[in-house]
């Protein structure tokens, strides 16, 4: 922020030709601390070289705004563009600066806000006292620093960081290969059993048709093999294969099941028959 300030008062000092630039004249400068609900804070109007006649207090609650405007003539008539326009705030304490940049409407006219973000960012962390100081500038008219008195900031300091103790620290113990915990031996064969309940049910309704396993025909032996390939790819599942590759293999086994299936129940009904 010092820089802008150097970089004005080198293009004040400017000759050309050996004549100096003209200077910079500024209108009144209007200084608002507004509440969020519009009601007004704080306003003063001042004449260069005039001062704030109090410091008022900034927060993220109450916008500050600050507008003049600019000429290249004593009686105010011609409107100047700056090539540069600055708000400069310095911590009395710390010396931190913090810089508004200009915005221009009208030829000539500029304003100054202090945004919520800006003050959370630049200003909340550094409570106290700022000087206020204008910083202008002008390739053809030369600089003005005008400063504007002093604003008071409010916040909360940032705690302390805590202390950095060095040395040495506990020993970081680490379990490897720890045993997985696992289910009651109880609960596991009794979800054992309720798999296997289906092969039971089966071999009753085999036992009801008068399926005998030393009659079982070629057609019927497909078939009961197909069935027994759907309940490993079941197993499989539930060890490691993924959903989508078992679903794939399924596909691929309905076909040959219905078939088998089909086969097997026209063997079956064409031996009654016969008998």
């Amino acid at each position: 922020m010092r820089l802008l300030r150097v970089l004005a008062s080198a293009v004040g000092l400017w000759v050309l030709g050996g004549t100096s630039l003209a200077a910079i004249h500024v209108g009144p400068v209007h200084v608002k601390v507004m509440e969020r609900t519009g009601d007004k804070q704080f306003s003063e109007t001042l004449k260069h070289p005039q001062k704030l006649s109090s410091a008022p207090k900034l927060s993220a609650t109450t916008p500050f705004s600050l507008t003049f405007d600019a000429f290249d003539d004593a009686a105010h008539k011609n409107a100047l563009a700056l090539d540069q326009a600055f708000v400069v705030l310095r911590h009395t304490g710390s010396g931190k600066e913090s810089a508004l940049v200009g915005k221009m409407g009208a030829r000539g006219t500029y304003r100054f806000d202090v945004t919520r973000k800006h003050f959370r960012t630049h200003l909340a962390p550094t409570p106290g006292k700022y000087t206020l100081t204008l910083v202008l500038g002008s390739f053809d008219q030369g600089a003005l620093v005008y400063p504007l008195g002093e604003v008071q900031v409010a916040g909360k300091r940032p705690a302390d960081a805590k202390k950095v103790v060095y040395g040495r620290r506990e020993e970081i113990r680490h379990r490897f290969g720890e045993a997985q915990r696992m289910p009651n031996v109880l609960v596991s064969v009794v979800f054992a059993l309720l798999t296997a309940a289906p092969l039971g049910g089966l071999a009753v309704a085999w036992q009801r048709m008068g399926v005998k396993v030393t009659s079982v025909d070629g057609a019927s032996a497909v078939f009961l093999g197909l069935v027994a390939m759907y309940m490993a790819l079941a197993v499989a599942y539930w060890v490691g294969v993924r959903l989508f590759p078992t679903l794939a293999y399924v596909l691929a086994l309905a076909l040959p099941t219905y078939v088998a299936g089909q086969r097997a129940l026209s063997q079956r009904r064409l031996r009654k028959q016969t008998k």
